[in-house]
């Protein structure tokens, strides 16, 4: 009998059921487990300081990547691209053919949809860029993709046959765009091939002209020629017919960029800006001919405002001169102008990176492009998606007037995270926002923890809905910037019915990025307003921000989440 009173009392303290009118609500030991809740979270905490002097010593920031997918990509590599956040693909029109085009962009959505189906937690969305030839002239493929060399005194023909376009012979070239330059040229005009070759005009005919070497050298597949007045010989009229084609297919194989290589021309660059504005949703990204700007003394400020995003692709090879001019006039003038910096690394095998990790080019630009290495056939930067930092306490930021171009309602927002990172070690930066300028914000300043911008889907009528189409074109643009890192997930993948910021939170911690302890940063910011105005705290739009560490998961949705 005493043993049964025992048991009653103790089970009244652990099961307290509450009735009223046949309903009840069970508590299952309550006072134990908030006990076992703060010993778990004091053993977190502990464990966290051991390794808190480590982890400090390998403080990282995030860079955008881009890579190129050719013929040669495997279906594995570009999973393992994925996997170590690649999240844009860019695929040359030039050097494929258009049966060869399509079979990439096939290629890539099959892997997409598998990798999709392995990750059930977030919405993948990538970006497609498709590099067109501009209004430059190209050599065609050679024949079997060899390379061609021609001695001096040599006769070779540049001809608008298409019969040679993907088969060019030494004493015959087909050269793409030649026929809209082909009316304006003269004999003995000089004309550069690559970077060795040039020569003079010596026949002209009605598809054909005849060029006698003076300067030997090689000829590579898709090497450029530099034709005398090609700026300014072009007529406006055919300018459109020149990227037709290449817009046509990229309509085809949904992109959502344009590369424009090489650009000098800027009544080209106007008219391809307009009808992208007028008849496509494609956003450009532009490769300036810095050599040529620089010497011609061009509108350097002029070409950029045209362009979405700014691509450097030659860094480490150029003249001491030239690399001044990259570095004190080309990036400040993008970063003054808010356009994303692309930036090619030049590696061979995975070890280079070693050269090239603490440059002080890769604490300027956004987004880093990869291709596949000729030397080794693989991707060699597929296993850094993080940068180190020297010293995440030292340099901030280079000036204060690097803040200046922030909006105002943003800068203290920013400074507070600025100042916050710089004194505690913080592992992660939430942010969930409708206003595409205070997200981009984020990625303007030097931010040494993951951005990570939560983007949910709502649920819309149809397809086309704007409301539902713009978290993904969003989060396609925040993929080319420096710090941030997209979650997109819709109302299905959030079966905990979790706030953006609390889903962000528990997935940074489901996959490895987050744990107990760990100092976090959450922040909410209003919506934009009609005719482009930010406007605060008006009804339900309000800044929030919260600074805190992150506590044990909540007992029973760890399980459910998982």
């Amino acid at each position: 009998m005493a043993t049964e009173n025992l048991l009653d009392a103790e089970n009244r303290a652990n099961i307290e059921v509450l009735e009223s009118e046949g309903e009840f609500t069970l508590l299952l030991n309550g006072q134990k487990d908030l006990e076992l809740q703060l010993d778990e979270f004091r053993k977190a905490c502990s464990a966290h300081e051991k390794r808190r002097r480590k982890r400090c010593r390998r403080r990282y920031y995030n860079l955008g990547l881009m890579a190129k997918i050719v013929l040669r990509t495997t279906e594995d590599e570009l999973k393992r691209l994925l996997k170590n956040g690649t999240r844009t693909f860019l695929v040359d029109t030039v050097t494929n053919k258009p049966n060869e085009v399509e079979d990439l962009v096939e290629m890539l959505n099959h892997v997409l949809e598998d990798y999709q189906s392995e990750d059930t937690s977030m919405k993948l969305v990538t970006g497609l860029a498709v590099e067109i030839t501009g209004d430059s002239c190209r050599v065609s493929r050679t024949h079997n993709n060899c390379s061609i060399f021609l001695n001096k005194g040599d006769i070779t023909n540049l001809t608008i046959d298409t019969c040679y376009k993907y088969s060019s012979f030494k004493e015959i070239m087909y050269v793409i765009n030649l026929k809209y330059y082909l009316p304006t040229l003269k004999l003995c005009d000089e004309i550069k091939i690559g970077r060795e070759v040039r020569g003079k005009v010596v026949k002209k005919l009605k598809n054909n002209v005849a060029v006698f070497i003076e300067d030997p050298g090689l000829i590579n597949s898709y090497e450029y020629i530099e034709l005398p007045n090609q700026c300014y010989s072009l007529q406006i009229q055919t300018m459109p017919d020149i990227f037709k084609d290449d817009l046509a297919l990229a309509t085809k194989v949904k992109a959502d960029y344009i590369v424009m290589p090489l650009i000098r021309c800027m009544p080209f660059l106007k008219v391809l800006r307009y009808n992208l504005q007028e008849y496509h949703k494609f956003k450009l990204i532009g490769t300036i001919d810095l050599e040529y700007v620089s010497s011609k003394m061009l509108d350097l400020m002029g070409i950029i405002k045209l362009l979405d995003f700014l691509w450097l692709p030659n860094l480490f090879n150029l003249s001491t001169g030239l690399h001044a001019y990259i570095c004190q006039d080309v990036i400040p003038i993008a970063k003054c102008l808010k356009k994303p910096v692309i930036g090619t690394v030049p590696l061979e095998c995975c070890s280079d990176f070693k050269v090239f990790e603490n440059h002080e080019f890769l604490w300027k630009i956004d987004c880093i492009f990869i291709e596949k290495s000729q030397w080794c056939n693989k991707y060699p930067l597929i296993v850094k998606k993080l940068l180190p930092i020297k010293d995440f306490r030292i340099g901030v930021v280079d000036n204060a007037s690097t803040l200046k171009d922030i909006l105002f309602s943003y800068q203290s927002i920013v400074n507070f995270i600025i100042r916050t990172i710089s004194s505690i070690e913080c592992q992660a930066i939430f942010l969930y926002s409708k206003c595409e300028g205070a997200t981009t914000a984020l990625a303007r300043v030097e931010i040494y923890c993951p951005v990570y911008v939560m983007l949910p889907l709502e649920q819309a009528d149809s397809d086309k809905d704007e409301q539902k189409l713009y978290p993904i074109e969003l989060a396609k643009s925040l993929n080319l910037r420096r710090n941030l890192r997209c979650i997109v997930y819709t109302k299905e993948m959030n079966f905990c019915e979790y706030k953006p910021i609390e889903y962000g939170i528990e997935y940074a911690r489901r996959v490895g990025c987050l744990e107990t302890g760990d100092f976090v940063i959450t922040l909410e910011v209003c919506k934009e307003g009609g005719e482009n105005k930010v406007e605060l705290g008006v009804g339900e739009d309000v800044v929030i921000m919260r600074a805190f560490y992150l506590p044990p998961p909540v007992p029973g949705e760890k399980y459910l989440c998982n």
